[in-house]
C-alpha cells in the first residue's frame, strides 16, 4: 500500500533535525574572528609623556588611569602606578617611564600641573617621650646648657637657658595664636622699628 502515516514521519524528522549541530562551525568562526582581531596596542618603553584621564582608581590606592599615542598613531590607556607622594590631577601631563622587560609603567613626575598641588603628607621621623617627672635638655659642648623643654600643668614650657638671649631670622617672622601676652618681670619693653609701627584692635588700652 501506498499511503503514509503522517504520525510516524514527524518523529523521525525532529530527530535528523536534532543531530544537525552547526555549534563547531559557530565556535570555528569565533575563534577566526578572535585571531584576525587587531592586537590592543602596549604602552611604549620609555619615558612617555602622557595625560592624566582619571586620578583615582576605584579600588587600588595610588594609581592614576593616563592616555597616550606611541609611535604609530595609536592610543595608549593603562591605570599606572606612580611615585610615593606625587599628586597627579586629572588633565595634568605627566612623565611616565616604562622599564625594559617591566610590565607596568610608572608616573614619575607631572610637567604642568595647573591644579594647586596638595603637600605631601609629612613622615614622622622620630618621637622622644617625657614622663611627668622629665626633661628635655640641648646643652653646648662645652657642657653649658641652652634650651630646655618641660611639661607643665598647661602643656609644653620652652626656657631658654641663658640670661641674654637673641632671637633672629632673616626673613619675616609672624606669630599666629589666639591670644598672644608679652611680659617683662623685670625692665622696660622697646619696640624698634625702621619703618611704622601699626597696631590695629577693635580697643586699644593705654595707662
Amino acid at each position: 500500500m501506498s499511503s503514509k502515516n503522517p504520525k510516524h514521519e514527524a518523529p523521525l524528522a525532529e530527530i535528523a533535525t536534532v543531530e544537525e549541530e552547526p555549534a563547531p562551525e559557530q565556535d570555528g568562526s569565533a575563534l577566526a574572528r578572535l585571531l584576525a582581531a587587531q592586537p590592543r596596542p602596549t604602552w611604549p618603553e620609555g619615558p612617555v609623556i602622557a595625560t592624566c584621564t582619571e586620578d583615582r582608581h576605584p579600588t587600588l590606592a595610588g594609581r592614576v588611569r593616563v592616555r597616550c599615542e606611541n609611535a604609530h598613531g595609536h592610543v595608549c590607556q593603562a591605570w599606572v602606578a606612580t611615585l610615593n607622594g606625587l599628586v597627579v590631577r586629572v588633565l595634568d601631563r605627566v612623565l611616565v617611564l616604562k622599564l625594559p622587560h617591566e610590565i607596568d609603567p610608572i608616573v614619575i613626575g607631572v610637567v604642568d600641573g595647573f591644579s594647586r598641588r596638595a603637600e605631601a603628607p609629612k613622615r614622622l621621623a622620630q618621637v622622644l617621650e617625657l614622663k611627668r617627672d622629665e626633661t628635655l635638655q640641648v646643652n653646648a659642648e662645652s657642657g653649658q646648657p641652652l634650651l630646655q623643654i618641660v611639661r607643665n600643668q598647661q602643656g609644653p614650657l620652652i626656657r631658654l637657658l641663658q640670661t641674654d638671649t637673641q632671637i633672629d631670622f632673616a626673613g619675616k617672622l609672624c606669630l599666629s595664636a589666639e591670644a598672644i601676652e608679652m611680659r617683662a618681670r623685670q625692665g622696660a619693653v622697646r619696640i624698634d622699628a625702621s619703618d611704622d609701627v601699626e597696631i590695629v584692635g577693635e580697643a586699644i588700652h593705654l595707662n
